[in-house]
């Protein structure tokens, strides 16, 4: 091949084929999200101009709306985690006359908070994987994600 000279379809068609098996391997690698998970979406925002109208575009509308996803959840995490252990070091300093149900009250929600945050992190990590091994196997068949 000249240098300079236009590619071919099908060798920009692998290309972008391989693009795609990148940004899937980075979010695998990735535990529910992480450096690797970053480098796969800006490879999915760079490359989806570029594969516009064709099955790979797909691909990389789910690599990204798995990314923003899981960001989403993980910064509302932290944040209630901190808005929770906030409260509780506060009520460490609480006048000794307030009444001893506000400090069972904020060892009762932790009790909630634990539990229904492991939940709902199963339930992220479950479809977190889904989304991610089902687009792989159809980019593996060559078929668009949905």
């Amino acid at each position: 091949m000249q240098i300079g000279a236009p590619q071919s379809d099908s060798v920009q068609n692998d290309r972008d084929r391989l693009m795609v098996f990148l940004g899937y391997g980075l979010f695998l690698i990735a535990p529910m999200g992480g450096l690797t998970a970053l480098f796969a979406a800006i490879i999915a925002h760079l490359r989806l101009p570029h594969v516009a109208g064709t099955w790979m575009e797909s691909h990389y509308r789910n690599q990204i709306r798995v990314f923003w996803t899981v960001l989403f959840y993980v910064l509302a995490m932290v944040g209630l985690f901190t808005f929770g252990l906030g409260y509780s070091f506060a009520s460490l300093w609480w006048p000794p006359a307030w009444p001893f149900w506000q400090d069972a009250m904020v060892g009762l929600g932790w009790a909630i908070l634990l539990p229904v945050a492991g939940i709902l992190s199963l339930i992220m990590a479950v479809w977190y994987y889904w989304r991610l091994v089902r687009g792989l196997v159809r980019a593996l068949d060559d078929k668009p994600y949905w």
